[in-house]
């Protein structure tokens, strides 16, 4: 297929009402929607491309650059990197400025090792995050435990199931559930292990990461973070997932943002 046979366009559906993108009033289109579309668009585009082989692994980096606002139609584009394989450029627009790039790839699926199976001693999953400290309302969005310290070198928190819903879930976890868990996961450190007030809000600006496209749901995952305080303006967390019963390592999930306070917010929002 020619590159620009594969090239991909399409608007993202904005849905205000729905209870997990918008769960609680947002005067903005949230990033992990953004995230969500453009995966699915990358996902479309590469199954063309792959002649249908389903990745075993996907491999972004996102910038949010401005704010995505809720009143205009925001275009998504997906389009093929020159000379790789599975690797897209994506990028979401609202007329002539962008606000979300970067870079989509994916990788074939490799056979799972006899290790990756063992079910062993694995405790029973801990009580939910904090509402407040995840910036979530909803008792079903919440998708970490507590978090933990082991020793002074490192916090983890499980990757919670959401609750049983009324139609089956799909048997794994999507990368979307992923990327959201480690969303909450670095909230809350900022809160926990950093201090932030509980009225700031984090601007996310940028999403690195390097997980499976799918992982069961019978795989118990926990999320690790080394103790660490990195120096500038921007908040940065870089997170591993593992296997909690075997501790291997699955992938990792990188999250930076700027933090500030409602009266900052207002300014910011007010330009």
């Amino acid at each position: 297929m020619t590159a620009s046979v594969l090239e991909r366009f399409r608007e993202l559906a904005v849905d205000e009402a729905d209870p997990f993108y918008f769960d609680h009033p947002l005067d903005h289109v949230p990033g992990m929607l953004l995230f969500s579309g453009l995966l699915d668009l990358a996902v479309r585009a590469d199954g063309t491309r792959a002649r249908g082989r389903r990745p075993g692994r996907v491999v972004a980096g996102l910038d949010f650059t401005r704010f995505c606002e809720l009143d205009r139609g925001t275009t998504l584009s997906c389009r093929p990197v020159p000379g790789a394989n599975r690797a897209w450029t994506v990028s979401a627009r609202q007329g002539v400025r962008e606000v979300c790039a970067g870079s989509i790839a994916f990788a074939d699926e490799t056979p799972e090792t006899p290790a990756a199976r063992r079910r062993a001693g694995v405790p029973a999953p801990p009580r939910r995050a904090p509402a407040d400290l995840v910036h979530r309302r909803r008792a079903e969005n919440i998708l970490v435990g507590e978090p933990v310290r082991r020793g002074r070198a490192v916090v983890e928190a499980a990757v919670l199931q959401p609750p049983a819903a009324e139609e089956p879930r799909p048997g794994f976890r999507s990368p979307v559930e992923i990327v959201e868990a480690g969303r909450q996961f670095a909230t809350l450190l900022e809160h926990e292990e950093h201090g932030r007030p509980m009225d700031a809000t984090l601007l996310w600006v940028a999403l690195r990461l390097d997980i499976p496209y799918r992982v069961g749901r019978d795989v118990p995952l926990v999320l690790r973070w080394p103790v660490a305080r990195v120096p500038g303006r921007r908040s940065r967390c870089a997170a591993t997932l593992a296997d909690a019963s075997t501790g291997a390592r699955l992938g990792t999930l990188g999250y930076e943002a700027y933090a500030v306070g409602p009266e900052q917010y207002e300014r910011t929002r007010a330009r």
